[in-house]
């Protein structure tokens, strides 16, 4: 079932929710977010994995506007060792399409060196066969 957290303005700007048959955490994320969205879903994707047991999450930002840089300390120092102590090996992460959104993402990148496999997409379609990919092999 998906969560859906709401910003100050009544907006949603995370829907998150397990996917069954693929095994993985999605998240879509919307707008213009804060260090406090970015905290709280941060933490809701915690509390998700915990319940679901997700090695894999499916993070997409094509409808993100603006920077988020400024809550990456938050996830390299928090988010991180929890997300990876619960289990994480993979996040696949759809970058949005405008240049501040994309540096964010492309600084939080350098933050997971080798805690867990991460890499950066341009669409949806092309990061859900790499997380699929990455599934079939560890079964096999």
């Amino acid at each position: 079932m998906p969560h859906t957290l709401i910003n100050s303005f009544g907006k949603p700007y995370l829907i998150t929710e397990w996917d069954e048959a693929n095994q993985w955490l999605y998240n879509r994320w919307m707008g213009l977010l804060s260090t406090e969205n970015v905290i709280q879903g941060a933490v809701e994707g915690l509390n998700l994995m915990q319940q679901t047991g997700a090695t894999a999450i499916l993070n997409d930002n094509r409808e993100v506007t603006g920077s988020w840089n400024q809550a990456n300390e938050y996830l390299a120092q928090e988010w991180m060792p929890r997300a990876v102590a619960l289990g994480l090996r993979r996040f696949a992460h759809v970058l949005a399409p405008g240049i501040f959104a994309q540096m964010s993402a492309e600084q939080l990148h350098v933050h997971v060196g080798s805690q867990f496999e991460m890499q950066l997409f341009n669409d949806l379609d092309t990061a859900r066969q790499w997380l699929q990919a990455a599934r079939l092999a560890t079964s096999a």
